[in-house]
């Protein structure tokens, strides 16, 4: 799946708020107006490496090649909606810490699998978790990148 990015500001995720806020604010999206989402680059396309499912909105799991973030679909635009045929699903479970603010989440099997990838990549910049998702990322692009004799 790859994405375009078209706003990069708390301002421009006004407009999907369930009710008018003023601009210094936490919306729904953790965000106030004046609010940047300074990693990501305006008109670049991302590959979508995972879905999180959080309790309010959807993020998708993008990098900047360096640093890998979850940031609200509102911000991008779909430019190729086919997901990979190897993506998993896992519903949050009640007990875990980080319900009930994630809900499920879609992606690459480790992300699926482990209940901790999450934390250790977004939270803890684990490195380890960082390692799998680029390879991960590799081998998702290595499928998709046009084959020539």
């Amino acid at each position: 799946m790859k994405v375009r990015c078209l706003y990069n500001t708390g301002e421009s995720l006004r407009s999907y708020e369930y009710s008018s806020l003023e601009e210094n604010i936490l919306g729904r999206f953790g965000v106030t107006a004046h609010s940047e989402y300074g990693d990501l680059e305006i008109g670049k396309i991302y590959s979508v490496m995972g879905i999180i499912i959080f309790e309010t909105y959807q993020a998708y799991l993008i990098d900047d090649d360096e640093f890998v973030f979850a940031c609200p679909c509102q911000l991008f635009e779909v430019i190729d909606n086919k997901i990979d045929k190897k993506w998993y699903f896992r519903s949050t479970d009640k007990d875990e810490d980080i319900y009930p603010f994630i809900q499920a989440t879609l992606g690459y099997f480790e992300l699926c699998d482990d209940k901790k990838t999450y934390e250790n990549l977004i939270i803890e910049k684990e490195a380890n978790a960082e390692q799998v998702y680029f390879k991960r990322k590799k081998e998702l692009e290595n499928e998709t990148s046009p084959r020539f004799p």
